[in-house]
C-alpha cells in the first residue's frame, strides 16, 4: 500500500504526544533538547522518534545549527487536511 501525504499525517496526529509538540512548537521554533526536558517521562530516543514521524508527514522542518537540531512547525500539512 503506498501512503499519500495525508495519510501521514494523521498517523503522525494519532499520538497524543506527537499532538503535544505540535502544541509546543505552535508558540515558536523549539531545540530538541528543550522538547526533551517538557517530556520527563520519555528519554531523547522515545522524543527523536515522535519528532521523525513528524518530519516524515511534513509537520515539522529541522534546521540544524552546528550541534543544535532547531525544529519549526509546519502548518501546511494541517491547513491542507
Amino acid at each position: 500500500m503506498i501512503e499519500g501525504r495525508g495519510d501521514r499525517v494523521w498517523r503522525a496526529l494519532s499520538d497524543p504526544t506527537r499532538r503535544e509538540i505540535l502544541d509546543l512548537l505552535a508558540t515558536g521554533p523549539k531545540t530538541t533538547g528543550e522538547l526533551v526536558e517538557t517530556f520527563n517521562a520519555l528519554c531523547r530516543t522515545a522524543v527523536m522518534k515522535h519528532l521523525d514521524v513528524l518530519t516524515r508527514a511534513d509537520l515539522v522542518v529541522v534546521r540544524r545549527e552546528g550541534r543544535v537540531r532547531w525544529n519549526h512547525l509546519n502548518p501546511v500539512p494541517l491547513q491542507e487536511v
